[in-house]
């Protein structure tokens, strides 16, 4: 019976890129530089690893920024709204003073929230500029929760900048970096084909030498793989679930 069974293919790509750095570090442990067969599968398993962590920290950076822009999008809601409900109190110095905002934000309008991402940025810049002009300032002043709002949207479209800045970082490796799905892909299949069949034979025939190692390894495989079917049973409860509650 083998020591090792496959990676289940249904894995995600965090947790398959989680397990190969623990497989990679059981490795580790040993000096397998007289082992000509197993060395290039370790050096194949680590350089695949090494792009993949690439290519998931490039898909949290993505993340990342869409939430980045939902912060400051709802942030550019949040001011329009505030200075059109103070157009309509019927105090003269209030409504006044919405009125002298309003007509700098009728400039940009709400649709700057949907242009692209470099566009916004851009319009938000130029907004959060006019607004700090001086007597845009006074009538600011006038009309509580405005200026704390505004300071808000100057934060978000900051934290924005500086995220994407760092996805900007990360595209001169765009071009050479396979995604995220093919390199779990990928990882799966040299395990699968070439690493687990090997130990499980070394295992047997030089157990002093690769058993240890090969029963970690099939210990970490075995956790990943009873994850997979926990979340899947669970995945199909919830279906279940749904599908009772829709009819």
């Amino acid at each position: 019976m083998a020591l090792i069974k496959k990676i289940s293919t249904s894995s995600r790509s965090g947790d398959t890129s989680a397990l190969l750095t623990l497989i990679l570090k059981v490795l580790a442990e040993n000096n397998w530089s007289a082992d000509t067969y197993l060395t290039p599968i370790i050096e194949k398993i680590s350089t695949i690893g090494t792009a993949f962590t690439k290519a998931l920290r490039r898909l949290r950076i993505y993340s990342q920024l869409a939430e980045k822009d939902k912060v400051r999008n709802t942030a550019v809601k949040a001011l329009f709204k505030l200075v059109e409900g103070y157009i309509y109190i019927p105090i003269a110095e209030i409504k006044e003073a919405a009125l002298v905002v309003n007509n700098i934000l009728k400039q940009y309008g709400l649709s700057i929230r949907h242009g692209d991402y470099a566009e916004e940025s851009s319009d938000i810049e130029s907004l959060l500029s006019d607004l700090r002009k001086t007597d845009i300032v006074a009538a600011i002043a006038k009309l509580q929760g405005v200026s704390e709002i505004i300071t808000a949207l100057n934060t978000a479209q900051k934290d924005f900048v500086d995220e994407a800045l760092k996805q900007a970082e990360l595209e001169s490796e765009k071009k050479d970096l396979a995604s995220a799905s093919q390199l779990k892909k990928e990882s799966i299949v040299e395990i699968n084909a070439n690493l687990v069949g090997y130990m499980n034979t070394m295992a047997k025939v030089k157990p002093a030498t690769y058993e240890a190692s090969a029963k970690t390894i099939a210990e970490l495989i075995d956790r990943n793989n009873e994850l997979v079917k926990r979340r899947r049973k669970t995945e199909e409860v919830d279906s279940e679930l749904a599908s009772k509650l829709s009819d």
